[in-house]
């Protein structure tokens, strides 16, 4: 099966996010594939270095900009914490990709595929508790000490042995 050049793409980036099938894993773990694999990795990383320096295009755009007109400095403040969150998001899927792309071009290096399982089911469950965090101040829930427990595992700290029956009431 011939899969476009695109649909690669799509498939390398929902893996990247723990969100490809278990199919289109596996067609990425296809040996014939790991060369592609790593183009495609690689192509990412230079679009997501693009969209960082759009960014930084456009902080010196709006600086200009604001800075000619009145209430100009509450524009820019709202407008770089825009920026500044887009970044971040950018620059961490960044970090994963990069990651992945050190993996894959392990794999071509030793000939030998990812037995990741662990790491993805790691990474899944990490991407949970953050979601679970993020969730909890989202919709402004008191948090719990097992809530705190568990976000300090992120952090390689074990705090459920410590967590009482008063902690909880």
């Amino acid at each position: 099966m011939t899969i476009s050049d695109d649909a690669f793409a799509k498939i390398v980036a929902e893996e990247v996010k723990n969100k490809a099938s278990q199919s289109n894993r596996s067609i990425l773990l296809e040996k014939e594939n790991w060369g592609r694999w790593s183009r495609a990795l690689r192509a990412l990383i230079d679009n997501l270095d693009q969209q960082l320096d759009d960014i930084e295009s456009d902080i010196a755009s709006d600086t200009e900009r604001y800075g000619q007109i009145d209430e100009g400095d509450f524009l820019l403040a709202t407008s770089l914490a825009v920026y500044e969150t887009r970044k971040k998001k950018i620059q961490r899927f960044k970090f994963h990709v990069e990651n992945r792309l050190v993996q894959v071009d392990g794999m071509i290096h030793t000939g030998v595929a990812l037995k990741d399982e662990p790491v993805a089911n790691l990474m899944h469950l990490q991407n949970a508790i953050r979601t679970h965090k993020r969730l909890m101040y989202e919709f402004d829930m008191e948090d719990t000490a097992l809530d705190r427990a568990l976000w300090a595992s992120l952090d390689g700290k074990w705090l459920f042995d410590k967590i009482t029956e008063e902690d909880l009431q």
